[in-house]
């Protein structure tokens, strides 16, 4: 951990209990109500692998927009409707310069998961190479420049359209024995909570991997859970959260199709199965 995060590790182990951090009173009585709910995953602001162009993300958003109540993690859900979560990973420049104006004109939320270990106070790289870092580098959260600094997120934050979740400390793989759970898993959200001044009660596993001990840590800091699971949820109170891969969009209603949301039941049914 760098002197700064230790800093900033330091200053939210003493003042957690004002951001209201995971396990307090109001996180355990949130999600009540059971409903369908898809948890959607992005990633870049870029066409590729692991984005969309932002001609997409307009379209894709203005579909949920007109359609679908869009929540955040512990919002009441809405009976008999198809409640959708917006999430998008690692916390790319394009997030702040994109996506972000983007949920503004829609009207939209979403959750973002960040990695405080990868991110930098400032950078000397300009705006337009930023944008143009590849969206199909092999390990993308790791070019230097391409994440928002601490200053973006903070106006990100400021927004009030974007809630945070831990992504790890330094995106690493939760799967491995050798893995600091303390590390990875309960200090990036005082960490994050700290810096941004913001209640930080989810956690999304890097890769989408864990294991039992990793999983068990997790939920003993965050009242929400996610994981790549291609499937539907039925609220907040599921143990662990399914997301479903929405980069690369064919069409901006292609994971709201009836193909789609029966092949999301399948699984969420298969998953029940398998986890029992």
């Amino acid at each position: 951990m760098t002197d700064d995060l230790k800093t900033d590790f330091s200053a939210a182990t003493t003042r957690a209990a004002a951001f209201a951090l995971p396990g307090t009173p109001r996180a355990a009585a949130e999600g009540v109500v059971r409903a369908p709910l898809l948890a959607l995953m992005f990633h870049r602001a870029q066409a590729g692998p692991l984005g969309n162009p932002p001609e997409m993300l307009d379209a894709h958003f203005a579909h949920i927009a007109g359609h679908y109540p869009c929540v955040l993690p512990g919002e009441p859900l809405t009976p008999g409707r198809l409640n959708v979560c917006l999430t998008f990973d690692d916390g790319y420049f394009d997030f702040h310069r994109i996506v972000l104006p983007l949920l503004e004109k829609h009207r939209l939320r979403a959750l973002l998961a960040l990695s405080p270990g990868l991110i930098m106070e400032r950078t000397s790289l300009p705006d337009d190479a930023r944008l143009r870092l590849t969206a199909d580098c092999p390990v993308p959260h790791e070019i230097a420049g391409g994440l928002c600094t601490w200053a973006e997120l903070r106006e990100i934050a400021a927004s009030g359209l974007v809630a945070f979740a831990a992504h790890g400390m330094t995106h690493a793989r939760l799967d491995d024995p050798a893995a600091d759970l303390n590390r990875e898993i309960s200090d990036p959200g005082l960490v994050l909570a700290s810096k941004l001044i913001v209640r930080v009660d989810s956690f999304v596993l890097p890769f989408g991997r864990w294991a039992p001990r990793s999983l068990q840590a997790a939920q003993s800091h965050y009242p929400h859970v996610f994981r790549i699971g291609q499937a539907l949820n039925s609220g907040w109170r599921a143990p662990l959260l399914y997301r479903v891969g929405a980069d690369n969009l064919s069409a901006p209603d292609a994971p709201f199709t009836p193909a789609s949301l029966r092949r999301y039941r399948v699984r969420a049914w298969w998953n029940r199965l398998r986890l029992s």
